[in-house]
């Protein structure tokens, strides 16, 4: 984030300042000490402590760069005329990214020891070559996704959105400023009322933008623009603390009752935010109102030093933190994420990692932040000899981290698990349900003269494919696979709290028109999967309809063995024979695993966390309840079941590796090689329903 320290500024004064330009004018402590409070925000959330808001921080910041740039930018075109763009931007450069390229070419350099070739790697690459061309938020959107998601945990890089985002905001906020302060001089208007009126425009659209994707509505402009790496969703925040500089009388209370109002209110408004909003809140959206308010009001309870707000927002040790607040923002999660990568699912060594962060921080920030903000380089050439230095190592080093990791290193082992892991699965897969126009182009072994076999459900469908069609390729028989994320095929209500937006109409919409194509598609076998975290995992809620969710456990075990019912009564009157697979094992709790505890040195050396093993008893205790509703389902019905667990778990215990294959490409799903040894498994379920 941007911690613009305004140096140059007058000098803060002890007495109470009543108007506005002396407010935007002077060095405003009370807002390096409310960067203090943002950055804070940020690590603690981060490093796993109870703060299930706490990355409301970045918005926190988004605002006071609104009010510290604008008020910048004021004071240039009050002294000049006119906005020196070249200047803005060479200064706006030393500030941001000297110390970004260091902490970037630095990771990149440890991720090759500490991260994993099965994606981590891949994707803080490619965030390191965003970051340096103000891409970064677009990278993460394309490659890593959700920022609550598992992926998001293991890319080192993936705080840089937002200073893409603030980037961004650099680009264009100056243009607008000078267009409309332009068109005011040249027409004699009010230079305040003329940008106070296109300002608010730009946030009554954004704010609307935001509120629409975090009720679902769906927007031609794409999740890189308007979700929540998206500049479009975001910039009403910058422009409220615009509004604050701009307007006469706004950037600080009047009185100091109403200083020690505002600043009562805000913090009240932060504590709220911070316990209201979760990973699980539509955000950005309405609940982002929460933090912005209380920021604007705590600027405001600021602009007086008469209040205890303010005062204990202007301490010595909150102002030095606020100094050092960008370096630390920097540098954390980096550590964060090494320190999750060499003690995974451990919280101590978390908190720890963002402690010892600041060591480098503190560094960067003396001896890189400090002397290259204030350096001048003279003319184009300098400019240059300036630039190409600070930006050629880690976008080099990125590059070559890319080009290394597609190779495998250069190591066969190495390539062969990357093979396994990140090889994609057959199939149709995605929210369009299976019609008379999309089923050839979903079938396997259309060849084949026998009966169709359909596989449909969610991604725990999809990894079951290969088997699939090897099953069908042995027997003769066509496959049609059609498969989409989170989404099981069965007759039941569901809402996903972590989905994207609009995930929950697409999945009724891929349920619905599925079943209306098996309906009357030529009977064969139809084959039911998907995952069982739906009756057991606090993020999905069900229900028998809309108005009636729930996310309790029992409950949910209850309607889904009824809903599952109906829906192989459903194919069983439209002449299909229903096989339901019960899930695979889980790496969850005490056996959690995923591909991220692979680093080359352990898939090279042997050694580390990679693989691991487990008793089917501990994951028949997370399991059990919902392969029983499987079992019962089957008994009621004259459904047939397959159990993958016995050739998963051969002699009781499984295993992500075996010598020969890697067996999981995360924590619950199985790769494309294990899929295919599947097979059999699936022949001999299949044989004899329908014949050959």
């Amino acid at each position: 984030m941007v911690m613009d320290t305004q140096r140059g500024a007058a000098p803060i004064t002890t007495r109470a300042s009543t108007t506005m330009p002396e407010t935007v004018r002077r060095r405003r402590l009370d807002v390096q000490g409310l960067r203090a409070v943002a950055v804070l925000l940020v690590v603690a959330y981060h490093a796993g402590l109870p703060l299930p808001g706490g990355f409301v921080g970045v918005d926190v910041f988004f605002v006071i760069s609104g009010f510290v740039i604008t008020g910048m930018l004021q004071r240039e075109w009050t002294s000049h005329g006119r906005i020196r763009f070249g200047r803005f931007y060479l200064r706006r450069f030393k500030r941001l990214v000297p110390a970004l390229a260091l902490m970037v070419a630095v990771t990149v350099l440890l991720s090759t020891l500490f991260l994993s070739p099965l994606g981590a790697q891949q994707s803080t690459a490619q965030t390191a070559v965003g970051a340096m061309s103000l891409l970064a938020n677009a990278v993460i959107a394309r490659t890593t996704g959700d920022y609550f998601d598992a992926p998001a945990e293991t890319n080192a890089l993936l705080h840089t959105w937002s200073l893409s985002v603030e980037e961004q905001f650099y680009l264009g906020f100056p243009l607008l400023l000078a267009a409309c302060w332009w068109l005011a001089r040249r027409r004699g208007g009010e230079r305040s009322r003329v940008t106070t009126v296109v300002i608010g425009a730009v946030v009554v659209v954004s704010l609307g933008i935001a509120v629409a994707v975090s009720r679902g509505r769906e927007l031609p402009a794409g999740e890189m623009l308007v979700g929540f790496y998206g500049p479009l969703t975001r910039v009403w925040e910058f422009g409220v603390g615009a509004f604050l500089a701009l307007v006469p009388g706004w950037a600080g209370a009047r009185t100091r009752a109403s200083g020690l109002g505002h600043g009562a209110l805000g913090v009240v408004l932060l504590v709220a935010s911070l316990v209201l909003i979760s990973g699980t809140t539509p955000f950005p959206g309405v609940w982002t109102i929460l933090p912005v308010v209380a920021t604007a009001l705590l600027i405001r309870s600021g602009g007086r030093d008469d209040n205890v707000v303010a005062r204990l927002l202007q301490r010595r040790s909150m102002v030095r933190l606020g100094d050092w607040s960008y370096s630390i923002y920097l540098w954390h999660w980096p550590f964060i994420v090494f320190a999750g990568a060499l003690w995974p699912n451990r919280a101590i060594p978390l908190v720890l990692a963002a402690v010892l962060s600041v060591a480098p921080a503190i560094a960067s920030y003396t001896w890189v932040e400090e002397p290259l903000r204030s350096l001048e380089p003279k003319g184009t050439g300098g400019i240059a000899r300036l630039v190409v230095p600070i930006l050629a190592p880690p976008v080099v080093l990125a590059l070559f981290l890319g080009f290394a990791v597609d190779r495998g290193f250069w190591s066969p082992t190495v390539k062969a698990h990357q093979d396994a892991v990140l090889a994609a699965h057959s199939g149709c897969h995605g929210y369009v349900p299976l019609t008379s126009e999309t089923s050839d182009r979903c079938t396997l072994n259309a060849e084949s003269p026998g009966r169709p076999i359909y596989l449909v459900g969610d991604s725990h469908a999809q990894h079951f494919s290969e088997a699939v069609q090897g099953a069908g390729a042995e027997m003769g028989r066509p496959v049609v696979i059609s498969t989409a994320t989170n989404c099981p095929v069965v007759d039941i209500e569901l809402t996903f709290a972590l989905g994207p937006a609009g995930h929950d109409a697409d999945c009724r919409g891929f349920v619905r028109g599925t079943m209306a194509f098996l309906s009357q598609a030529t009977p064969g076998v139809v084959v039911l999967a998907a995952s069982d975290r739906y009756w057991s995992d606090d993020d999905f809620a069900v229900g028998n309809s809309a108005a009636a969710m729930t996310r309790l456990t029992e409950p949910k075990l209850e309607m889904a063995g009824k809903a599952i019912a109906t829906t192989v009564a459903e194919l069983q009157a439209a002449g299909h024979v229903v096989l339901l697979v019960e899930d695979v094992p889980r790496w969850d709790g005490v056996d959690e695993w995923t591909p991220t505890d692979c680093t080359v040195i352990s898939l090279v050396s042997g050694f580390g966390q990679c693989g691991r093993q487990m008793p089917t008893g501990r994951a028949e205790e997370r399991q059990g309840a919902a392969r029983a509703v499987l079992r019962e389902v089957a008994s009621s019905t004259g459904a047939q079941v397959l159990d993958p667990w016995t050739a998963l778990c051969p002699g009781g215990r499984c295993a992500t590796h075996t010598d020969s294959r890697t067996n999981y490409r995360d924590t619950n799903h199985i790769t494309v090689s294990q899929s295919k040894a599947l097979a059999p498994s699936f022949v001999a379920a299949l044989d004899g329903l329908y014949g050959r």
